[in-house]
């Protein structure tokens, strides 16, 4: 089965509209879900227009670079040839035989206080949904942990064999990470494509994956053990927006150009 989100004609919108949250999700039943599992799974969380319309942004008007690890050392390319690209993943699945390894795309789009994207840019509107009072708000109301007061992002591309290794998200980063978040906009997924954020218990079996499904927003408590599984040669390209909802609050540099 393919998941794919609206018709062809959908997914060519003319407007601009910012992304928005779905009026008609069930807070109740979703806060309740989280509550017992420390993880919940939400569908069709913006309205479908502005859905597309950020695949779009995502698909067509993002410069994307490259993100990897070689140990604890974080190597980021802004532009990388063909040829480089593949030499470099070559050598990340050696290192991934072995140790902690992640290779795919990115674009910064918040940390700290800084936002990355351009004012004219259509990642702007996303960031500015993220960062508004009513939306972590709802990230409140959904997860019931009112210390929750901030929130980083970077938007995300996984090519065919890029990957995230297994971890837990425990002692990264310098603010108090409370729980993750991956809101997925790829309107055409196979289950069979790999690229699935997958959920371990102590002994590595896997307790539930979810797939990238279109305009969905995971949450999952941190620590826990997750991956992105890799994405199959015939798979397609995976765009997310991932993140993590923190403690405490935080002034953010409005359209900082960094």
């Amino acid at each position: 089965m393919t998941y794919t989100a609206g018709s062809r004609s959908d997914h060519t919108p003319v407007d601009d509209l910012p992304p928005a949250l779905n009026p008609d999700l069930d807070r109740a039943r979703f806060a309740e879900e989280f509550a017992r599992i420390g993880r919940v799974h939400i569908p069709d969380i913006f309205t479908q227009r502005s859905a597309l319309r950020l695949h779009q942004a995502l698909e067509r008007e993002t410069p994307w670079g490259l993100i990897f690890n070689e140990g604890k050392k974080v190597r980021e390319l802004a532009t990388v040839s063909a040829e480089e690209q593949q030499a470099q993943a070559i050598a990340a699945w050696e290192r991934a035989h072995s140790s902690f390894q992640y290779f795919y795309h990115f674009h910064r789009l918040l940390e700290g206080p800084k936002i990355y994207p351009r004012p004219d840019h259509y990642l702007s509107k996303l960031v500015a949904l993220l960062t508004a009072p009513h939306f972590l708000a709802f990230a409140r109301e959904i997860t019931r942990i009112e210390s929750i007061g901030w929130i980083s992002g970077t938007a995300t591309l996984y090519k065919p064999l890029d990957f995230l290794k297994i971890h837990d998200d425990d002692g990264v980063g310098s603010g108090k990470r409370l729980v993750a978040y991956v809101l997925n906009m790829t309107p055409k997924w196979a289950p069979d494509w790999g690229g699935a954020l997958q959920f371990y218990d102590r002994r590595d079996h896997i307790e539930e994956g979810y797939l990238p499904t279109f305009n969905s927003l995971n949450l999952f408590r941190v620590p826990k053990l997750h991956s992105v599984s890799q994405v199959a040669i015939f798979g397609g390209s995976r765009y997310s927006i991932s993140g993590w909802l923190e403690e405490g609050s935080q002034a953010y540099e409005k359209f900082t150009s960094v």
